[in-house]
């Protein structure tokens, strides 16, 4: 009888073990109420076609996301999927955090070709891979169609070089009114890259050292400042009382701003009388744009790898159709964008062709780490914008503190 017990045990045991449900933890930032929706509408998909196999658990990290994973990545507790924005992501490479998914993306066949390459740059270390991207980003010319028409200043088109910019904004410009040609940040180099690159000038060298003292990123820094310090044609937010460019631009303040689709829905539900449209950023030697992303990647330590990529893949295929028809943000995937006939639309067509000429937004360090060189530069282009320093002072100090800025403390 103890025998029979004993077995009967075991056998449910087993029986338990093989058909226990695999719990796949996804960790996040909840930037908002619908992206948090359309997140767990994805989720949602998964969870019902694996029923009773895998389940995928949504657990939100609020307040300061990065400090949170470093610190949970450090004891082993992080989710087994999670988000890594294109900015700050190598820096977990390198320290060896996150899991290589080269294995497991030839083992379950998963179809990179099928992503825009520029997207799977800033998420692949020493030619592997260690994130997939989610969706994406591009900056585009934003123009006030009545403010063009009142000056009879034709429309932004595809060709426009930094010429036809400073032209249009000079014609634009009308101080004593309150309106200006141009809306700019003064301290962003997420915005001055992309001066940059249209200038065929780089972040960095080959050494990864900076290559800002270099002519090509120079000369394009400059054209940037004199916007605003030769031309009088560009102004920053607060120049207007207004808290971030689509504000500026709403308000009429400004007749064209560089921004992303993100403005889209502020423009929608905030200033639905503004009739606006959308350029490609105006080319000098070369057309670029600048690309914003987040993947999904693995820890190193998840003990369930194998049910977390399924759950990637899902996240990364069907998910991301879910997810970015629901946001209205731009699919990461080539496949995606024709079958939902994106390229229909006049508007999001300017954000998606960006994809094959911009550039992500990270900056390669040897560390990994960039954020105090991205403050310093920060700070530098701030004080050029007001006339507080030279823009060869400025230079000069960048490069002499570069070295220090991204050597890990």
């Amino acid at each position: 009888m103890k025998k029979v017990l004993i077995f009967s045990i075991m056998f449910l045991v087993l029986f338990a073990t093989a058909y226990a449900v695999t719990v796949v933890r996804l960790g996040g930032w909840p930037s908002s109420p619908s992206e948090t929706a359309a997140l767990q509408a994805a989720v949602n998909g998964f969870n019902e076609l694996h029923k009773g196999q895998i389940e995928i658990k949504y657990e939100p990290i609020p307040g300061n996301y990065q400090l949170k994973l470093t610190s949970e990545l450090s004891a082993g507790t992080a989710p087994d999927i999670f988000y890594l924005d294109s900015s700050w992501a190598r820096q977990f490479f390198i320290s060896g955090a996150i899991y290589p998914l080269d294995f497991l993306i030839k083992k379950y066949a998963l179809d990179l070709t099928d992503f825009y390459p520029n997207l799977l740059k800033p998420f692949t270390y020493k030619g592997k891979i260690y994130g997939i991207p989610k969706d994406f980003s591009t900056l585009v010319l934003y123009y006030n169609k009545a403010l063009f028409d009142k000056d009879k200043v034709s429309y932004p088109t595809a060709d426009w070089t930094w010429f036809d910019l400073l032209n249009a904004a000079q014609k634009l410009n009308h101080p004593e009114l309150g309106i200006y040609g141009l809306g700019l940040y003064p301290n962003a180099l997420n915005r001055t890259l992309a001066f940059i690159y249209q200038n065929k000038g780089r972040a960095v060298k080959e050494d990864l050292s900076t290559a800002l003292g270099e002519s090509a990123a120079v000369q394009a820094i400059k054209f940037y400042m004199d916007l605003h310090n030769l031309y009088k044609v560009a102004v920053a937010p607060s120049d207007v009382g207004a808290g971030w460019l689509g504000d500026e631009f709403g308000r009429e303040r400004v007749a064209m701003v560089e921004s992303g689709p993100w403005m889209l829905g502020f423009l929608k539900d905030s200033y639905p009388a503004v009739n606006y449209g959308v350029a490609p950023l105006p080319a000098n030697k070369t057309k670029a744009t600048m690309l914003y992303t987040v993947c999904y990647a693995i820890p190193r330590t998840s003990k369930v790898k194998d049910a977390a990529f399924i759950a990637l893949k899902y996240l990364v295929s069907e998910g991301m159709k879910t997810f970015t028809e629901k946001l209205g943000v731009l699919p990461a995937r080539k496949s995606i964008v024709e079958s939902e006939n994106l390229m229909s639309d006049p508007v999001k067509k300017v954000f998606l062709e960006g994809a094959d000429y911009g550039h992500a937004w990270y900056i390669p360090t040897p560390s990994g780490y960039a954020q105090k060189a991205i403050d310093g530069i920060n700070a530098n282009l701030r004080k050029v914008w007001y006339g507080k320093e030279s823009l060869e002072d400025a230079i000069e100090d960048i490069v002499t503190h570069y070295s220090e800025w991204t050597t890990k403390k």
